[in-house]
C-alpha cells in the first residue's frame, strides 16, 4: 500500500514538473510538392503551450536520418527571439509561453521513394531557467507524391493507309503512364484541322478513366479526310487533361501523326451537250472530260448515271469506260439520253459518279467513287423538234389524202 502511494506521489509531482515546461506544438506545416528524386521547401510553424519559456531553443531536422526526406545542408535549426534578461540570469533566444517560431528547411527526396505518407521526427531541445537541457520530440507528416508521367505508347488506324476521301476512320491512340502515381479523369481531344473533320459529334474526344502506374489505356476517335487532302503526313495536336490524387488538375498536349497516302482525284474540265440547247422529245449527247488531279494513278475509269425518277430523262446510254489515267491526265466520256416529250423547261442538275481503283503496282486495290453535278437546261422547242413535229403533221396529212384517193377509186 505504501508503494503505492509513493508511487503515485511520485507520477503527480512528475506531472506537475513537466506541466511547468515549455511544450512544443506543430501548428502549421507549408511545403512545396514532394516527389522522389526532387528537392522542394518545407516551413514549420511550432507554438509553446507550455507555462514556462525555452531558452537557447534549437531544433534538428530528422536526426536519426529515419525518413526518405532529408534537409539539404545542416538539419539543425536555432529558434526564438534574442531577448535580455535580469542581471543575474542573461538568456538568449528565448521562446515565451503561447509564442509561435517559425523555422524552414530546404529538403531533397531520396530517389525512389515510393509515394505515401512519411513521418519525419523534429527534436525540440531547449534550456529551462535552470539551465536543464530539456526535449520534446513531434512528428512532421509530409506527403510524398508520386510523378505522373503520360506518354504516348502508340498509333494505329482503320483502315491502315489512309487515303483522300475516307470517311469515318478509325484512329486508336494508346496512351501510358510510365510514372509511379495514378492518373485520374482522363481525357483526350484531337484539335482538328484540315484536312481532317470529326466523323460526328464527339468523334474527336475520348474519355480513358483512370490509368494506374505503368499502365495503359486506348483514346479512340473516327475522323474524315477531305476528298482535296494532299498526300503527306500530317501532325494533329492531342490535349490531354487529367487530374492527381489530390484533384489536381493538368493540362499537355502532344501531336500524334497522320499520314495520307496519295489518291485519285478528278476534276471536270469540259461538258458538251449536242444538241446545244436540247428540248422536249430531243436525243443528246452528252460529252465529258475530266482530269485526274490527284496524287495516283486511276485504273478501271468509268462515268456512270445517277438516275433520278424527278429528272424527265430516258437514258440510252447511262454508262462509259473511260480507263486508266495518270495523274495529270484527262479522259473523256458520253453519256445519251432522250429529253421526254413533258419535261418542263428549266435547268436540271445531272448527277454523275466516276468510279475508279487505286495504282495497283502501287499496292492500291481501294475502290473510290467521286460524284459530279453537270447542269443541262432544257428549252422550250428548238429547230430539231419543230421538224419534227413539222414531220408529223405532214405524215398525219398525207395519210389523209390516200385514204380520199382510196375511195374515189372505188366510186
Amino acid at each position: 500500500m505504501r508503494w503505492s502511494v509513493a508511487f503515485a506521489v511520485a507520477l503527480l509531482f512528475a506531472g506537475v514538473v513537466y506541466a511547468l515546461d515549455a511544450d512544443f506544438y506543430v501548428m502549421a506545416v507549408e511545403h512545396t510538392k514532394l516527389k522522389q528524386d526532387s528537392y522542394g521547401y518545407v516551413n514549420i510553424t511550432l507554438k509553446n503551450l507550455g507555462p514556462k519559456y525555452a531558452a537557447y531553443a534549437r531544433v534538428t531536422f530528422d536526426p536519426e536520418d529515419e525518413s526518405p526526406i532529408d534537409p539539404v545542408g545542416s538539419p539543425r535549426r536555432h529558434i526564438g527571439r534574442v531577448r535580455e534578461g535580469v542581471p543575474s540570469e542573461q538568456y538568449f533566444g528565448i521562446i515565451l509561453q503561447n509564442e509561435e517560431v517559425e523555422l524552414g528547411y530546404r529538403i531533397y527526396v531520396k530517389k525512389g521513394t515510393p509515394p505515401g505518407v512519411y513521418y519525419v521526427p523534429l527534436l525540440v531541445e531547449w534550456k529551462d531557467e535552470q539551465f536543464n537541457t530539456k526535449s520534446q520530440v513531434l512528428q512532421l507528416a509530409l506527403p510524398v507524391e508520386g510523378e505522373i508521367k503520360l506518354s504516348i505508347a502508340g498509333i494505329a488506324t482503320v483502315p491502315q493507309d489512309i487515303r483522300s476521301g475516307r470517311d469515318n476512320v478509325k484512329v486508336t491512340v494508346r496512351i501510358a503512364n510510365t510514372g509511379d502515381a495514378e492518373a485520374r479523369n482522363v481525357r483526350a481531344r484531337l484539335i482538328l484541322g484540315a484536312p481532317f473533320t470529326e466523323s460526328f459529334s464527339g468523334a474527336g474526344e475520348s474519355f480513358l478513366g483512370n490509368i494506374m502506374p505503368y499502365a495503359e489505356a486506348s483514346a479512340e476517335f473516327h475522323l474524315d479526310v477531305s476528298e482535296r487532302a494532299e498526300p503527306g503526313k500530317y501532325e494533329v495536336p492531342l490535349v490531354v487533361e487529367y487530374e492527381d490524387s489530390s484533384g489536381r488538375e493538368y493540362r499537355e498536349e502532344k501531336s500524334i501523326s497522320i499520314l495520307v497516302e496519295p489518291a485519285p482525284y478528278f476534276e471536270l474540265t469540259g461538258v458538251e451537250l449536242v444538241p446545244e440547247n436540247p428540248s422536249p422529245g430531243d436525243r443528246v449527247t452528252l460529252k465529258l472530260r475530266i482530269k485526274n488531279t490527284g496524287g495516283e494513278k486511276a485504273e478501271n475509269t468509268d462515268i456512270r448515271v445517277i438516275r433520278e425518277s424527278s429528272q424527265p430523262f430516258d437514258f440510252t446510254t447511262r454508262s462509259d469506260f473511260i480507263g486508266s489515267l495518270k495523274p495529270g491526265e484527262v479522259g473523256e466520256g458520253a453519256i445519251e439520253f432522250e429529253v421526254k416529250e413533258d419535261a418542263v423547261p428549266k435547268e436540271y442538275r445531272l448527277r454523275l459518279s466516276i468510279r475508279c481503283t487505286g495504282d495497283s503496282e502501287a499496292g492500291d486495290d481501294n475502290v473510290y467513287v467521286q460524284e459530279i453535278a453537270v447542269p443541262v437546261k432544257v428549252v422550250a422547242g428548238s429547230s430539231e423538234g419543230g421538224s419534227r413535229m413539222l414531220y408529223a403533221g405532214a405524215g398525219v396529212l398525207l395519210l389523209a389524202l390516200l385514204a380520199i384517193g382510196a375511195r374515189k377509186l372505188r366510186g
